[in-house]
């Protein structure tokens, strides 16, 4: 039983409130250890993606096995087949933000540039022996929007983007994240 609003944690209702150890002591109890390979070849899966208007798509993921460094020349696996690529640059995700690394190994969760075209599901390995990862399935989306001109008596009084331009370069910008 748990409030996080009062902020306690109790295994029974007649327990005193001690705070969240028992529930930080649960998971240490039941959540099994990550198991990462460290050597072998590099598998790297994209899991999500960002966009900079300085560096274009970062691919955000997962190292499952193996190591990756800055200027590593790597395969993209991924629907269209393999393509080489170069690693650019490596992040770590630090507090609220992303500091630079200069290596990342298994079972770390990193953001990597410099890779062109990079989707959802890719998997980053080593040029010479590329074993990916099952590529990951992204559901087909649930909604639908048609853009139509404003036509009230109200159209382009208000706002800075007012073109079907402005809108249209909106829409293509999000489509380089998720």
């Amino acid at each position: 039983f748990a409030s996080a609003k009062l902020g306690f944690v109790k295994r029974n209702l007649e327990d005193p409130e001690v705070g969240v150890e028992p529930v930080l002591d649960a998971v240490l109890q039941y959540v099994p250890e990550p198991r990462a390979v460290v050597d072998g070849p590099l598998q790297l899966q994209i899991a999500s993606l960002d966009y900079s208007d300085f560096v274009g798509r970062i691919g955000i993921g997962r190292v499952f096995r193996g190591s990756v460094r800055p200027g590593d020349r790597i395969v993209v696996c991924g629907r269209d087949g393999m393509r080489p690529a170069t690693v650019k640059e490596l992040f770590i995700f630090d507090k609220l933000g992303r500091a630079p690394s200069p290596q990342v190994g298994a079972g770390d969760i990193c953001a990597v540039t410099g890779i062109e075209g990079v989707e959802i599901g890719d998997n980053l390995a080593d040029p010479e022996r590329p074993e990916p990862l099952p590529v990951t399935e992204v559901d087909r989306p649930t909604i639908s929007m048609i853009f139509r001109v404003n036509n009230s008596p109200f159209a382009g009084l208000d706002g800075r983007f007012l073109t079907s331009r402005h809108l249209r370069a909106r829409l293509y910008k999000e489509l380089e994240s998720n």
